[in-house]
C-alpha cells in the first residue's frame, strides 16, 4: 500500500473526506484560477482567492528584488534587496501552505479542461 504524506493530504470542505493531491484528476479554468473536482463528492474546489493573492504578491516581491539585486553594485543595496527577496519568499510560502480549499459557487455550465 502506498503511504500518503501528511503534506500531500487534502480535505474537501463539502464532504470532509481526505484524499491525496494526486487524486484530483478533473480540473478546469475558473473565474478565480484553477478549479479541481473532489474525487469523492464531485464538488468543484478552489484555493482561497485571498491566500492566492498573498502567494502571488510574495512571488512578485521575490522576483523583482532578485532581479534588481543582480544589477546592483552597491553592497548595502544588495543586502536590502536580499532581505526583501527573502521576505517575499516567506510571504509566498505562507500563502501556499496556509491556503485552504473552498467550494466554488455554482457555475456548473463550464467544461472541464
Amino acid at each position: 500500500m502506498i503511504e500518503i504524506n501528511e503534506v500531500d493530504k487534502m480535505e474537501c470542505p463539502s464532504c470532509n473526506s481526505q484524499f491525496a493531491r494526486r487524486a484530483l484528476k478533473v480540473v478546469r479554468k475558473g473565474d478565480n484560477g484553477v478549479e479541481a473536482q473532489c474525487p469523492k463528492c464531485n464538488t468543484w474546489l478552489m484555493f482561497e482567492p485571498k491566500m492566492m493573492r498573498i502567494k502571488n504578491i510574495g512571488m512578485l516581491l521575490l522576483l523583482v528584488f532578485s532581479v534588481t539585486n543582480f544589477f546592483l553594485e552597491n553592497s548595502d543595496y544588495r543586502l536590502i534587496c536580499s532581505f526583501a527577496a527573502f521576505a517575499g519568499a516567506c510571504i509566498a510560502l505562507f500563502g501556499a501552505f496556509k491556503g485552504k480549499m473552498i467550494a466554488v459557487k455554482s457555475n456548473d455550465n463550464k467544461e472541464p479542461a
